[in-house]
Order: C-alpha cells, then sequence, then structure tokens
C-alpha cells in the first residue's frame, strides 16, 4: 500500500467552491475521495441522492469523479434502519441505499458502506439477523449489477469479530463485505460501561482488539475508515496519529492479508483547520505504510 490507497472527503477543504476543494486535494497528493448518499443542499459536500439528482448535476459528480483515481461512497445511515418495526420504514430505508448503490455504478466507485443498524428493542435478536440477512442479500445483488461491493460497517452491530463474521456468513453473497472502522472498537467499550483508555495497557488491549477484527474478517475487508481514539474519553474520529491506535500494527497486518482498498481519513478537525488535519493525518499513514514498502 502506499499514497495511492489513502482517500478523504474534500469538500471541507475549501468554503470558496467544489472547483477550488478540487484543486486543493490534488495538490495535496490526494489521488482518491469518497461520496456521500445522504443528501445535501450543498453540492460542495459531494453529498447526494443519485435518484434526485438532474443531469447537471450528475455530469458535475461526474467530472468531480473523474479528477481522481479511486472513490467509494457512504450509503445514508442515520435514521434509515434497514429492520423497522415500520415496513414502510424499511422500504424507504432500501430504497436510500439502493440510490448510494446507483451512484456507486454511474461513478465507478468501489465500495457503498452501510450500517446494518440496531435491531428495536420490540424485535428479537435472532429475528432481527433473519429480516436483515435478505436485505443485504437485496443490496448485494445490486451491488453485482452495479460493479461495486456493499462494505458492512462495524458499529454498535456488528460490534465484535465474530459478530461480524458470522453475519457475513449468513449473508454468503460475494458482494458482500466488510468495512472496517478503526475507531469502533470504542463502542465495545462504551457498551460495557469503559469510558476511559488512560494507560498502555489498555491501549495495548484496544490494539489487540481491533487486530483481531482484522483477521477475523481478513480477505472479506475492501475498505478502511481511518481516524484515531483519544484514551481519555475513548473520543474516535480524531486525527490520525494523535491517540491509542498503533498504526504500523493496522497497516502491517492489513498488507499480509493482501488488503490494497481505500483507507478513508474520517478525521474531526479537532481545533485545527481541516486542511492541515487531512494533511498530517495523510502524513502519518504515509509513515505507517513506509516499513510494508521497502519490505514489498
Amino acid at each position: 500500500m502506499d499514497e495511492r490507497n489513502i482517500a478523504a472527503s474534500i469538500g471541507r477543504l475549501s468554503d470558496e467552491s467544489l472547483a477550488a476543494s478540487v484543486a486543493k486535494a490534488k495538490a495535496m497528493g490526494l489521488t482518491a475521495i469518497t461520496f456521500s448518499g445522504s443528501p445535501s443542499s450543498d453540492p460542495a459536500s459531494l453529498g447526494f441522492f443519485w435518484p434526485d439528482l438532474d443531469e447537471t448535476q450528475r455530469q458535475q459528480m461526474l467530472d468531480v469523479r473523474e479528477e481522481f483515481d479511486r472513490a467509494v461512497i457512504h450509503a445514508p445511515f442515520v435514521d434509515v434502519p434497514f429492520v423497522s418495526v415500520n415496513p414502510y420504514i424499511e422500504q424507504e430505508s432500501l430504497r436510500q441505499v439502493l440510490g448510494s448503490v446507483e451512484a456507486a455504478g454511474a461513478l465507478n466507485l468501489e465500495v457503498v458502506t452501510v450500517h446494518a443498524g440496531l435491531p428495536h428493542y420490540t424485535i428479537p435478536d435472532d429475528e432481527f439477523r433473519q429480516r436483515l440477512v435478505p436485505i443485504l442479500r437485496t443490496l448485494g445483488d445490486a451491488a453485482a449489477d452495479a460493479g461495486t461491493k456493499i462494505g458492512v460497517e462495524n458499529w454498535r452491530y456488528p460490534a465484535d469479530p465474530d459478530q461480524h463474521a458470522q453475519l457475513l456468513e449468513l449473508v454468503d453473497h460475494p458482494a458482500v463485505c466488510a468495512t472496517v472502522d478503526l475507531g469502533h472498537i470504542a463502542y465495545w467499550y462504551k457498551r460495557d460501561g469503559i469510558n476511559s483508555l488512560a494507560d498502555q495497557t489498555a491501549a495495548n488491549e484496544y490494539n489487540g482488539r481491533l487486530l483481531s477484527l482484522i483477521e477475523r474478517l481478513g480477505d472479506r475487508i475492501v475498505h478502511i475508515h481511518a481516524h484515531d481514539v483519544r484514551p481519555i474519553d475513548i473520543d474516535d474520529h480524531r486525527p490520525v496519529g494523535s491517540g491509542i491506535i498503533d498504526y504500523e500494527a493496522v497497516v502491517g497486518l492489513l498488507e499480509r492479508i493482501g488488503f490494497d482498498g481505500l483507507l478513508l481519513l474520517e478525521v474531526k478537525p479537532d481545533g485545527a483547520d481541516y486542511e492541515t488535519v487531512i494533511a498530517s493525518s495523510r502524513e502519518r499513514l504515509l509513515r505507517a505504510m513506509t516499513p510494508v514498502a521497502a519490505v514489498a
């Protein structure tokens, strides 16, 4: 892996225009980007519901895509439960995510990241899984037709290596794979009432859990969300290199399992401007990749 594997959201790089954001991204050496399937009134955010775009708007997104070598998209995930007590909500959720799959086909995007959601408190876990599996297979069929893949992201569900792997095994679809968010191991701790990882032993345990997830999912991983975790309060989406994640270990393991997808920088400004945070996070990732590149 090298700089060609690093992607970022470019919408916030400039307040002037989308063209200015594209120019800044290219000047920084970024060759890969992400789109968002969540609609936005600001076209510079690259957030849209593809079926609602007119020809001019679609062409604008195609023009941006052509400026970069690689790209992905994150499907809507707020208030879009695949499994709901309301069947009409389920239908609308699927429609919105399929809009991102359609966009992936039109824009030649590698992965559509989705959240599986959480069961409503009235829906037993077994029923939730039974109803979720055919929905993910439907998305897999659509993704295969579009020439892309679905990446089910680790979040509150699936929330551990076995749960994630078992879900993919139940779905059993070649186009339904995994997006691994390196900072979402934080949810395992918060679920268990742990709100700080302030000592080295705790940090080592976090990295051990993260590496176990990567090992368990193996070559089913098609996409990575890269950021860091502040130990004092287990706050994620921090700039890469500012927290407890051992990026040399992560990159080394990804290389060993043959991963060649995108590592998307999902970072908050954290008191600095967005361009500075993206630049520093990208540099930290490149340093982590250097030993791997030297061995290769």
